[in-house]
């Protein structure tokens, strides 16, 4: 700085000078040379020193009886009006220059507590405002504050109201004098401002925004740049830079920068817009339609098993009030294992409740007359009577009282004999959450469940027959149908057929099989593209009309043939 601040004191009146510097600064301070008269202090000296040249000035406002202060200088203007704030005894404060006041030396005078009046050129009516309600200050303007900044016209800022509940404000190209004093004392003021649009971008009006916002702590902001002909490229290439260079500020503080684009841009673009418009409109109407009908399919799938299950229970009530106790009894079945030696397995006791099947058939043919079986596995939910359809999709979606149920049904393939079993006789189901169907079929798989050899025990019975079938293979496959031959031409044919069921399962089973062995099969999904498939070889037959106390075991050999005594029936080799 090249000035020194000249303090003249004139009967009652202080007036502070600015004079270019013409004295030695080394001793511009030493009492020595100090003239209570005109005392000189450079801005330097004062700031580093404020304590010790108020209270010395202070003293001799004192002393002289000093009540008024004219400053005429039009730099420095806030340290000297803090200065002023530590004189007791100030009642006017008179600022010569014909410049105007803005908010930094406006807070100054706020903190003043002596004066009571004040002089200037021209001071923002804002300003006024906010010192006629805050202070007892009585304002003086040399010049009628009739004109206003353009930022302030613009913006319509009127009163101090106006710029402290201001929610957005427009600018326009580069901002310098006035309107750049204005533009900071509005964002010191302001507590409500989220919007901020540029009408006519400049990197340098964005780096002033940015700078005071940053510098006032403003959150929350969005700033709106207007498109215009030719400056698109250079507003896509500076919001990069400026989130960049103010990152921290930016990220912290969500500050957003978004385009307004023209109408001349939009017409220019408007089927590029409106085809991106129009797929993200079909993307959310899909995603809506998906969801309605996944939510509608859930609600279908949730009703159907709950249609199930309470036909299960009541089915399975049919079969109990048809149960009656009888004494246990030892159970054996033999086969052949795969050495050539004969295995007995030991089943333990029978169930102490006997089943009368004639009259359970005959009551399930009265609900459906499509019944032909009676399915269960142990330690799994499957306990279902099975039906049979003319083909193999009837009972895909319709449930045991032929109602169109999702679920289904388990079914005999229709090419079965459901009298006479053939050699393989297929079952389907579909493979239900929660183990309702053939849902209990990937259980079967665990270890935990097929090395338990009760658990490879099957039970399907027929109106004809009470039935047990021994599990020799299961395996996951992917769709085919060679697994679900009916028919063969020779006996080599089906024992090489048995042989390919029997090379594909996960598990040895030890259990041998010939051309007239009869086998159970269970397939059901394990998605679209694989299969979960269960066989199992039959192994005891009993009469189903027999008295339970005089049936024997039927004992399934190498080679079964069927025997039928007067109280037995026997397959074995002849």
């Amino acid at each position: 700085m090249d000035y020194n601040f000249n303090f003249k004191i004139s009967k009652d009146t202080i007036t502070i000078n600015q004079v270019k510097r013409n004295i030695d600064t080394k001793g511009l301070n030493n009492t020595n040379i100090i003239d209570i008269k005109e005392l000189k202090f450079s801005p330097i000296y004062i700031k580093e020193n404020f304590e010790l040249v108020s209270t010395f000035l202070n003293v001799v406002v004192l002393k002289k009886n000093i009540n008024t202060v004219i400053i005429n200088s039009k730099d420095d203007l806030v340290i000297l009006t803090k200065l002023i704030n530590t004189w007791e005894n100030i009642k006017e404060i008179i600022y010569k220059q014909d410049i105007v006041l803005y908010y930094d030396v406006f807070l100054e005078l706020l903190d003043n507590k002596t004066a009571k009046e004040v002089e200037c050129y021209s001071l923002p009516g804002y300003l006024i405002e906010r010192l006629d309600f805050n202070t007892n200050l009585k304002v003086t303007l040399r010049k009628k504050y009739e004109s206003k900044s353009t930022f302030m016209s613009y913006n319509m800022l009127n009163s101090y109201s106006d710029i402290y509940y201001k929610k957005s404000i427009v600018l326009s190209g580069d901002i310098e004098g006035d309107d750049l004093q204005e533009f900071k004392s509005f964002m010191a003021i302001n507590d409500k401002l989220k919007y901020i649009r540029i009408l006519d971008y400049t990197n340098e009006l964005a780096s002033v925004i940015l700078e005071e916002l940053q510098n006032n702590e403003k959150k929350n902001i969005t700033i709106l740049i207007d498109e215009k002909q030719d400056n698109l490229d250079l507003i896509c290439k500076a919001i990069p830079y400026l989130k960049k260079k103010y990152h921290k500020y930016v990220v912290s503080n969500d500050i957003k920068f978004k385009i307004n684009y023209s109408v001349e841009y939009k017409r220019r673009n408007f089927f590029k817009e409106l085809n991106i418009k129009l797929i993200s409109s079909i993307i959310l109407v899909v995603i809506f339609i998906s969801l309605i009908i996944f939510m509608v399919h859930s609600y279908k799938q949730f009703r159907d098993q709950e249609t199930i299950e309470d036909l299960n229970s009541e089915l399975n009530e049919l079969l109990e009030d048809n149960s009656y106790d009888i004494d246990a009894e030892e159970i054996n079945y033999d086969y052949v294992g795969d050495d050539g030696t004969t295995v007995t397995y030991s089943g333990g006791s029978t169930s102490s409740y006997y089943t009368n099947y004639p009259q359970v058939f005959s009551s399930l043919k009265e609900i459906n007359s499509d019944t032909v079986g009676w399915i269960k596995v142990n330690n799994t939910r499957i306990n279902y009577p099975v039906v049979q359809s003319s083909d193999n999709s009837y009972y895909l979606n319709h449930d045991f009282k032929k109602n169109k149920n999702s679920m289904g049904w388990i079914f005999m393939d229709y090419r079965n004999n459901n009298e006479v079993l053939g050699r393989n006789t297929i079952l389907y189901g579909h493979n239900i959450r929660g183990g309702i169907m053939f849902g209990g079929v990937s259980n079967m798989f665990s270890s935990s469940w097929y090395s338990k050899a009760t658990n490879q025990i099957i039970t399907f019975n027929n109106p004809s027959y009470n039935m047990k079938w021994k599990i020799f293979s299961m395996y996951t496959i992917d769709v085919t149908t060679d697994y679900l031959e009916t028919e063969f031409a020779s006996d080599e044919e089906y024992v090489n057929f048995l042989n390919m069921l029997k090379s594909r399962t996960k598990v040895d089973f030890g259990v041998n099989l010939d051309a007239n062995s009869k086998i159970l099969t269970l397939s059901t999904c394990v998605s679209s593209k694989k299969r979960y498939v269960i066989h199992a070889v039959l192994i005891e037959q009993t009469p189903i009309n027999e008295v339970v106390n005089e049936a024997t075991t039927t004992v399934i050999t190498e080679s079964p043939t069927t025997v039928t005594t007067e109280a037995t029936t026997t397959i074995g080799p002849q």
